[in-house]
């Protein structure tokens, strides 16, 4: 007996040991390996040159259109496949993964799906992702990654990853409606080089902890949807934060809820997001819209690109592209471009426009480009900058340094632009170009700022091309207005546009504002407007509104407050109307002139001009309404006191017509 025991012993002591020597004698771990709900892993298989891991099974709730797997790890090798296979013919809307060891997973070959016709994947791992450089899916619905802690399904049921037998046995057919992260630093997600692609219509969505896209990787989804959501701790450690799902397909929404912060997104060194598609041939099968979402709390793109444009040759009213951006610091840099731009063939083919979004606490872009533009018959779309709650909130900085925003369009098709709005506590252009040029009417540039809005060498331009109208600037300051060497046009060919600035102090330093029409004839006039409490002031530069059509010229009307000053100026309403009102205005080495240019027309005029103040000075300073073949002006001065030298001039003369009237204080002067 005891001789027995002995060898028993000896024998399980064998096997300990045995067992435990097995990796040294060189036998791997599966890449891919199963941890429960009847999930089965085939062994490797030979297809063209790659290993492939046929992966089947799995529990689906009810017979029903859920299928559930639960792996131990889930690892990709290079040249390897994983591949889901339906081996039940069951249909199929979502096949549900969870990855239990508590390590990352290393995709670098491809995963596929097979079988399953346009089921979606979703694949939760709390160790989070990395993607290599020769990762790919081929998965036929949308594919999601997420270092999520589990899935809600719309039922209210919660799909772990850790496994949990009581919640596994109420696993059901719901759809997926929130990703949810319990700890307080969710597993990153890294796609490295990699060239991630899915069918038209569907989409990829990446939910994490920080996210990182780089190397020249590419995400693409055809007409579809890319979402990338980064967050962080939850608000109550009790309590998990969650990202809401909203709608389901392409045009899904992601809010994340309960978290105290959110992560990182960093889009860099060539890398691409591109929802973008190209309508050619037959009527397309879907008319989804391309939509790239980021949802985050620190945003950043160095020489990274986001695309959602349309471009059809054979459809019309295909919706526009979306790029939505929700973080609290957004930073774009090194010819970063952010693009919904659409282009449209011959006659009525067109795609709607499409618009771009930033809901921000701060946003800095330099060197970099957001275009929402338009070609052929396609209008330009818009882009907006705002706070981080959406419309009718303010970020508190925005900064531009040499960078373009665009929603002008190309070609023919009588097109429209699209409208450009930044508002913010404060706003810094420098070295920049926003820009709404179209055929048909030019859109509107709008920039408000609570506090100041800095613009500096810099472009703000909307031209109504062929019979077009020029569009709007509209620039409100809650501190100040300042521009320096910067230039705002809002012509158009037929109607001119308009200028409306609004602060409690504006300065032009070296700039030009002009409106008016290049042409004649028909010619609709527009309106400049400075509106300032405490002072308006004018040095280097010119204010001009210059149309010489039959309905009129434009007008500039200035109310400085306390104060308007120009020096070294110009304003000038080609033989329309200008208005300046202050309590003191001075002029210095400057001219204030409606005068007209010689015409085929005698009945042209000199304009009117109407000076209200206090105190009015001019110094080697001219106010002109004067007139060639025609009449001269009207010039109609209020003031308490008017202090000219010498060399200044106020005159409404015509040199071969009729003089007009100058009237200072009531009395006309000769």
């Amino acid at each position: 007996m005891e001789t027995l025991q002995q060898s028993r012993l000896f024998i399980n002591a064998s096997l300990f040991i045995a067992i435990g020597v097995l990796p040294a004698i060189g036998f791997a771990q599966p890449p891919i390996t199963p941890s429960g709900l009847n999930t089965q892993i085939s062994g490797p298989i030979s297809v063209g040159g790659q290993t492939q891991f046929n992966i089947t099974g799995g529990t689906r709730p009810g017979g029903g259109t859920n299928l559930f797997h639960s792996f131990g790890d889930f690892n990709v090798p290079n040249n390897n496949i994983a591949n889901f296979l339906n081996n039940s013919g069951l249909p199929t809307s979502n096949i549900l993964g969870r990855v239990t060891g508590g390590n990352l997973s290393n995709i670098f070959g491809t995963i596929q799906t097979t079988g399953f016709g346009s089921a979606n994947l979703f694949l939760i791992n709390p160790a989070g992702f990395l993607f290599g450089p020769n990762a790919t899916l081929n998965v036929g619905g949308m594919a999601s990654f997420s270092s999520a802690d589990y899935l809600k399904l719309a039922d209210g049921v919660h799909f772990n990853a850790v496994p949990k037998a009581s919640a596994d046995a109420l696993l059901s057919t719901a759809p997926v409606a929130a990703f949810g992260f319990l700890g307080s630093n969710p597993g990153a997600i890294t796609v490295q080089g990699s060239h991630l692609t899915v069918a038209q219509g569907t989409g990829i969505s990446l939910v994490g902890g920080n996210i990182t896209v780089q190397d020249g990787a590419t995400l693409t989804a055809p007409q579809g949807t890319i979402a990338l959501v980064s967050v962080g701790k939850p608000s109550n450690p009790h309590v998990a934060g969650e990202v809401v799902i909203s709608g389901s397909g392409p045009g899904t929404g992601y809010t994340p809820t309960g978290f105290k912060s959110l992560g990182t997104i960093e889009l860099s060194q060539g890398s691409t997001l591109n929802a973008s598609i190209h309508v050619g041939g037959p009527v397309s099968s879907t008319n989804s819209t391309p939509t790239v979402l980021i949802r985050a709390g620190q945003f950043v793109m160095d020489d990274a690109h986001i695309g959602a444009g349309v471009s059809t040759s054979s459809q019309t009213g295909i919706p526009g592209g979306i790029i939505d951006v929700t973080a609290e610091q957004v930073t774009l840099s090194n010819h970063s471009t952010v693009d919904v731009s659409g282009f449209g063939g011959a006659g009525l083919f067109r795609p709607l426009p499409g618009r771009i979004t930033f809901n921000v606490g701060t946003f800095s872009a330099t060197d970099s480009a957001l275009r929402a533009e338009g070609g052929e018959s396609t209008a330009g779309g818009a882009v907006t900058i705002q706070g981080l709650n959406g419309a009718g909130t303010f970020a508190r900085s925005v900064s531009l340094l040499n960078t373009e925003v665009s929603t002008r369009t190309f070609g023919g098709g009588n097109r429209t632009s699209g409208p450009i709005f930044i508002g913010a506590d404060k706003i810094v252009l420098k070295q920049s170009t926003l820009e709404t040029d179209a055929e048909n009417a030019a859109g509107t540039i709008t920039l408000v700022s609570n506090g100041s809005l800095d613009i500096q060498n810099s472009r703000l331009l909307t031209f109504g091309i062929v019979g077009g109208f020029g569009g709007t600037v509209n620039l409100q300051g809650g501190k100040d207005i300042i521009l320096t060497n910067t230039e705002i046009r809002v012509t158009g060919s037929s109607q001119a546009g308009s200028v409306t600035m609004a602060a409690p102090t504006i300065s032009l330093d070296a700039s030009t504002v002009a409106g008016g029409t290049p042409g004649g004839g028909g010619d609709v006039p527009g309106m400049i407007s400075l509106t300032a409490t405490k002072a308006v002031s004018l040095t280097n530069g010119s204010i001009l509104s210059e149309t010489p059509g039959l309905f009129g010229a434009g007008s500039i009307q200035i109310n400085g407050g306390a104060q308007f000053a120009s020096q070294h100026s110009t304003i000038s309403a080609l033989a329309g109307t200008i208005q300046l009102r202050a309590s003191k205005v001075t002029l210095t080495d400057s001219q204030v002139t409606t005068s007209a240019r010689p015409s085929i027309s005698p009945l042209e005029n000199g304009g009117t001009i109407t000076v209200d103040a206090k105190n009015l000075t001019l110094n080697n300073s001219q106010i002109l309404s004067t007139a060639t073949n025609g009449h001269g002006g009207t010039i109609d001065i209020t003031t308490k006191a008017l202090h000219r030298d010498s060399s200044s001039v106020i005159d409404a003369s015509s040199q071969f017509g009729t003089n007009g009237t100058v009237t200072i204080n009531g009395v006309v002067q000769p």
